[in-house]
């Protein structure tokens, strides 16, 4: 045997202590770790300084004791929970009406009202607000108005600006859809052989759904009750704007109001947050245990026969028919005639159309670079979190890294802190951190923000498409000799590329739209659409903020039907 053969096969022998891959693993555990757990831990660590990013702090617990002395604080603990129970009874019963009802009966154009479910979804929270004040404000509303003008009543018939207005709208924006969009897919998997068995007996269609569908649909629609709530618990832009002029303040706009309170009370908004992070933990641990426990299965023989609803077809089509043209159609319309007038609702005006509003928009500064900044935020998210979501979903479903169970934990915790809470962990952390500090107040921060709030939904979606990957493929391609990372590139990658495309035109939109996750992250220079949007709504300037809404909705709406077409295409969402 040749010295060199003996030299290679004594080198084969020595296992280096640490390999290359498992080493690149570890950083990229570190950088997530970093970026979901540091911004956290430097909330609780100015929850205890008086009097933070000024000359003079200190630490103390004057900022505990003054949270738990305010009246308003169990106020908005109260506001908080009593939207959130009154929105999710509500949104759950027409969610799983309208889920069975596209699921598992002859309703015409089911399909077509399911994709009207999925834009809804996908509407902004913000343009949507604007477009209801727009109809039901109490002096420039066009109900009242109207009504005012054509039968004489004296008093506001409608008030937006009140509790129930605040639940209409969530009712209106994604409330509903995303229980529609949760429970369609659940619902097309059910054995219908007891259904079947029902209507062989003589029960009435409703009965069926209370008494058979239901009990079955349980876990399931237990799992989607306590995601919900903790959607409601976390909303934020709907209630700013709504409950501020008749003072319903909730957990998420106290903790904005002190932040931008004179002077900024960062150590208060810090303590509100570590609060509501602790009340919330509980409901997402909660639904993530039961969620997990929760499986249910029917043997027998598979029966997906859609029962017949007689003549009621027509009517409960028209029926969602119109509500999904008061959750869609109707807000682009009322902001495209706000968008068009000099004064929305003064039709008494001389020649009150005008396109000022859109010139000025194209002309002004502050639109064309808040667009500019949108589309750089929004495409920069969308580059990189599908980069680092599929690298993630892949470390976490196709290695044996040490870390993979830590990481998936990880890439969950963003989930449960709420949009306006992780921004001010980001704004803690950029803005009191020397060695970030040079960076803060860069379109960077918000990409930051962004993707990692994003995180959950996307690596979770593209760890879905990994799974069904069988492991042939890759042992075949490290048999021949390839690298992982050429595996992954020339093979992995290719077969996940629509789910891995479908998350980036989510977080595409997702930055064109977001409020709440950069609220307190954008500077002048910086600032995307939705946050000048916010500004001008909070001015009461209704028509520059109309132009900015038919600009987001446009883009997100676009970037949600796309994503719908390439996920049907790739099986996503489409029942197995």
């Amino acid at each position: 045997m040749s010295d060199a053969v003996l030299q290679r096969a004594s080198w084969s022998m020595i296992k280096p202590p640490v390999s290359v891959q498992s080493l690149f693993y570890t950083i990229v555990l570190a950088i997530i770790a970093f970026l979901v757990i540091y911004p956290a831990f430097m909330l609780v660590m100015t929850s205890f300084q008086v009097n933070a990013f000024t000359l003079n702090p200190s630490t103390g617990l004057d900022n505990w004791r003054d949270i738990f002395s305010r009246p308003r604080l169990l106020n908005a603990i109260y506001n908080t929970m009593s939207l959130a129970v009154v929105r999710q009874l509500l949104s759950l019963i027409l969610g799983v009406l309208l889920a069975w009802l596209i699921a598992r009966t002859n309703l015409p154009y089911a399909g077509s009202l399911e994709v009207g479910f999925w834009i809804a979804l996908f509407m902004p929270a913000l343009p949507v607000t604007l477009a209801w004040v727009l109809l039901a404000d109490e002096s420039i509303g066009l109900l009242n108005v109207g009504a005012r003008h054509l039968f004489g009543i004296d008093y506001d018939l409608f008030k937006i600006y009140s509790f129930w207005g605040i639940v209409w709208v969530h009712l209106m924006t994604s409330t509903i859809a995303i229980k529609v969009f949760l429970l369609v897919p659940a619902f097309r998997g059910m054995d219908a052989a007891l259904e079947e068995a029902a209507r062989t007996c003589g029960a009435p269609i409703f009965k069926t759904l209370l008494h058979i569908v239901v009990p079955i649909m349980a876990p399931t629609i237990i799992v989607v009750i306590m995601l919900g709530l903790i959607r409601s618990m976390q909303a934020f832009e709907i209630e700013l704007i709504l409950g501020g002029p008749v003072r319903i303040e909730v957990y998420s706009t106290a903790i904005y109001k002190a932040i931008n309170a004179t002077p900024p009370g960062h150590g208060i908004a810090a303590a509100l947050s570590v609060t509501f992070l602790a009340v919330i933990a509980p409901l997402v641990a909660l639904q993530q245990w039961y969620g997990a426990s929760a499986h249910s299965s029917i043997s027998g023989k598979f029966s997906n026969r859609s029962m017949d609803l007689g003549r009621w077809r027509w009517p409960l089509f028209a029926f969602i028919a119109t509500m999904l043209f008061f959750m869609t159609v109707l807000p682009f319309i009322l902001l495209l005639m706000s968008s068009f007038m000099k004064k929305f609702g003064m039709f008494d005006l001389p020649e009150p159309w005008t396109t000022r509003n859109w010139v000025e928009a194209m002309t002004r500064g502050d639109i064309p670079r808040a667009f500019w900044n949108s589309m750089r935020l929004a495409l920069s998210a969308a580059i990189i979190g599908m980069t680092v979501y599929s690298l993630l979903a892949y470390i976490v479903v196709k290695t044996k890294f040490w870390g993979r169970r830590f990481l998936d934990f990880l890439t969950w915790l963003p989930a449960i802190i709420p949009g306006l809470v992780l921004g001010l962990g980001f704004l803690q952390m950029f803005a009191g951190t020397p060695v970030f500090r040079p960076i803060y107040g860069t379109i960077a921060v918000l990409v930051i923000a962004v993707v990692v709030g994003s995180l959950a939904l996307g690596t979770q979606i593209i760890k879905t498409s990994l799974m069904r990957l069988g492991a042939e493929l890759e042992e075949a391609s490290a048999a021949a000799g390839a690298s992982r990372l050429y595996t992954f590139r020339r093979i992995v990658l290719p077969l996940i590329a629509p789910s891995v495309a479908v998350i980036g035109l989510e977080i595409f939109a997702t930055g064109v739209s977001v409020v709440g996750l950069v609220a307190l992250l954008g500077t002048g220079a910086t600032q995307p659409l939705s946050i000048v949007q916010l500004i001008y709504l909070d001015s009461g300037l209704f028509e520059p903020a109309s132009v900015i809404g038919i600009l987001i909705m446009v883009i997100t709406v676009v970037a949600a039907l796309l994503a719908r077409h390439i996920g049907l295409r790739a099986g996503l969402g489409r029942a197995e």
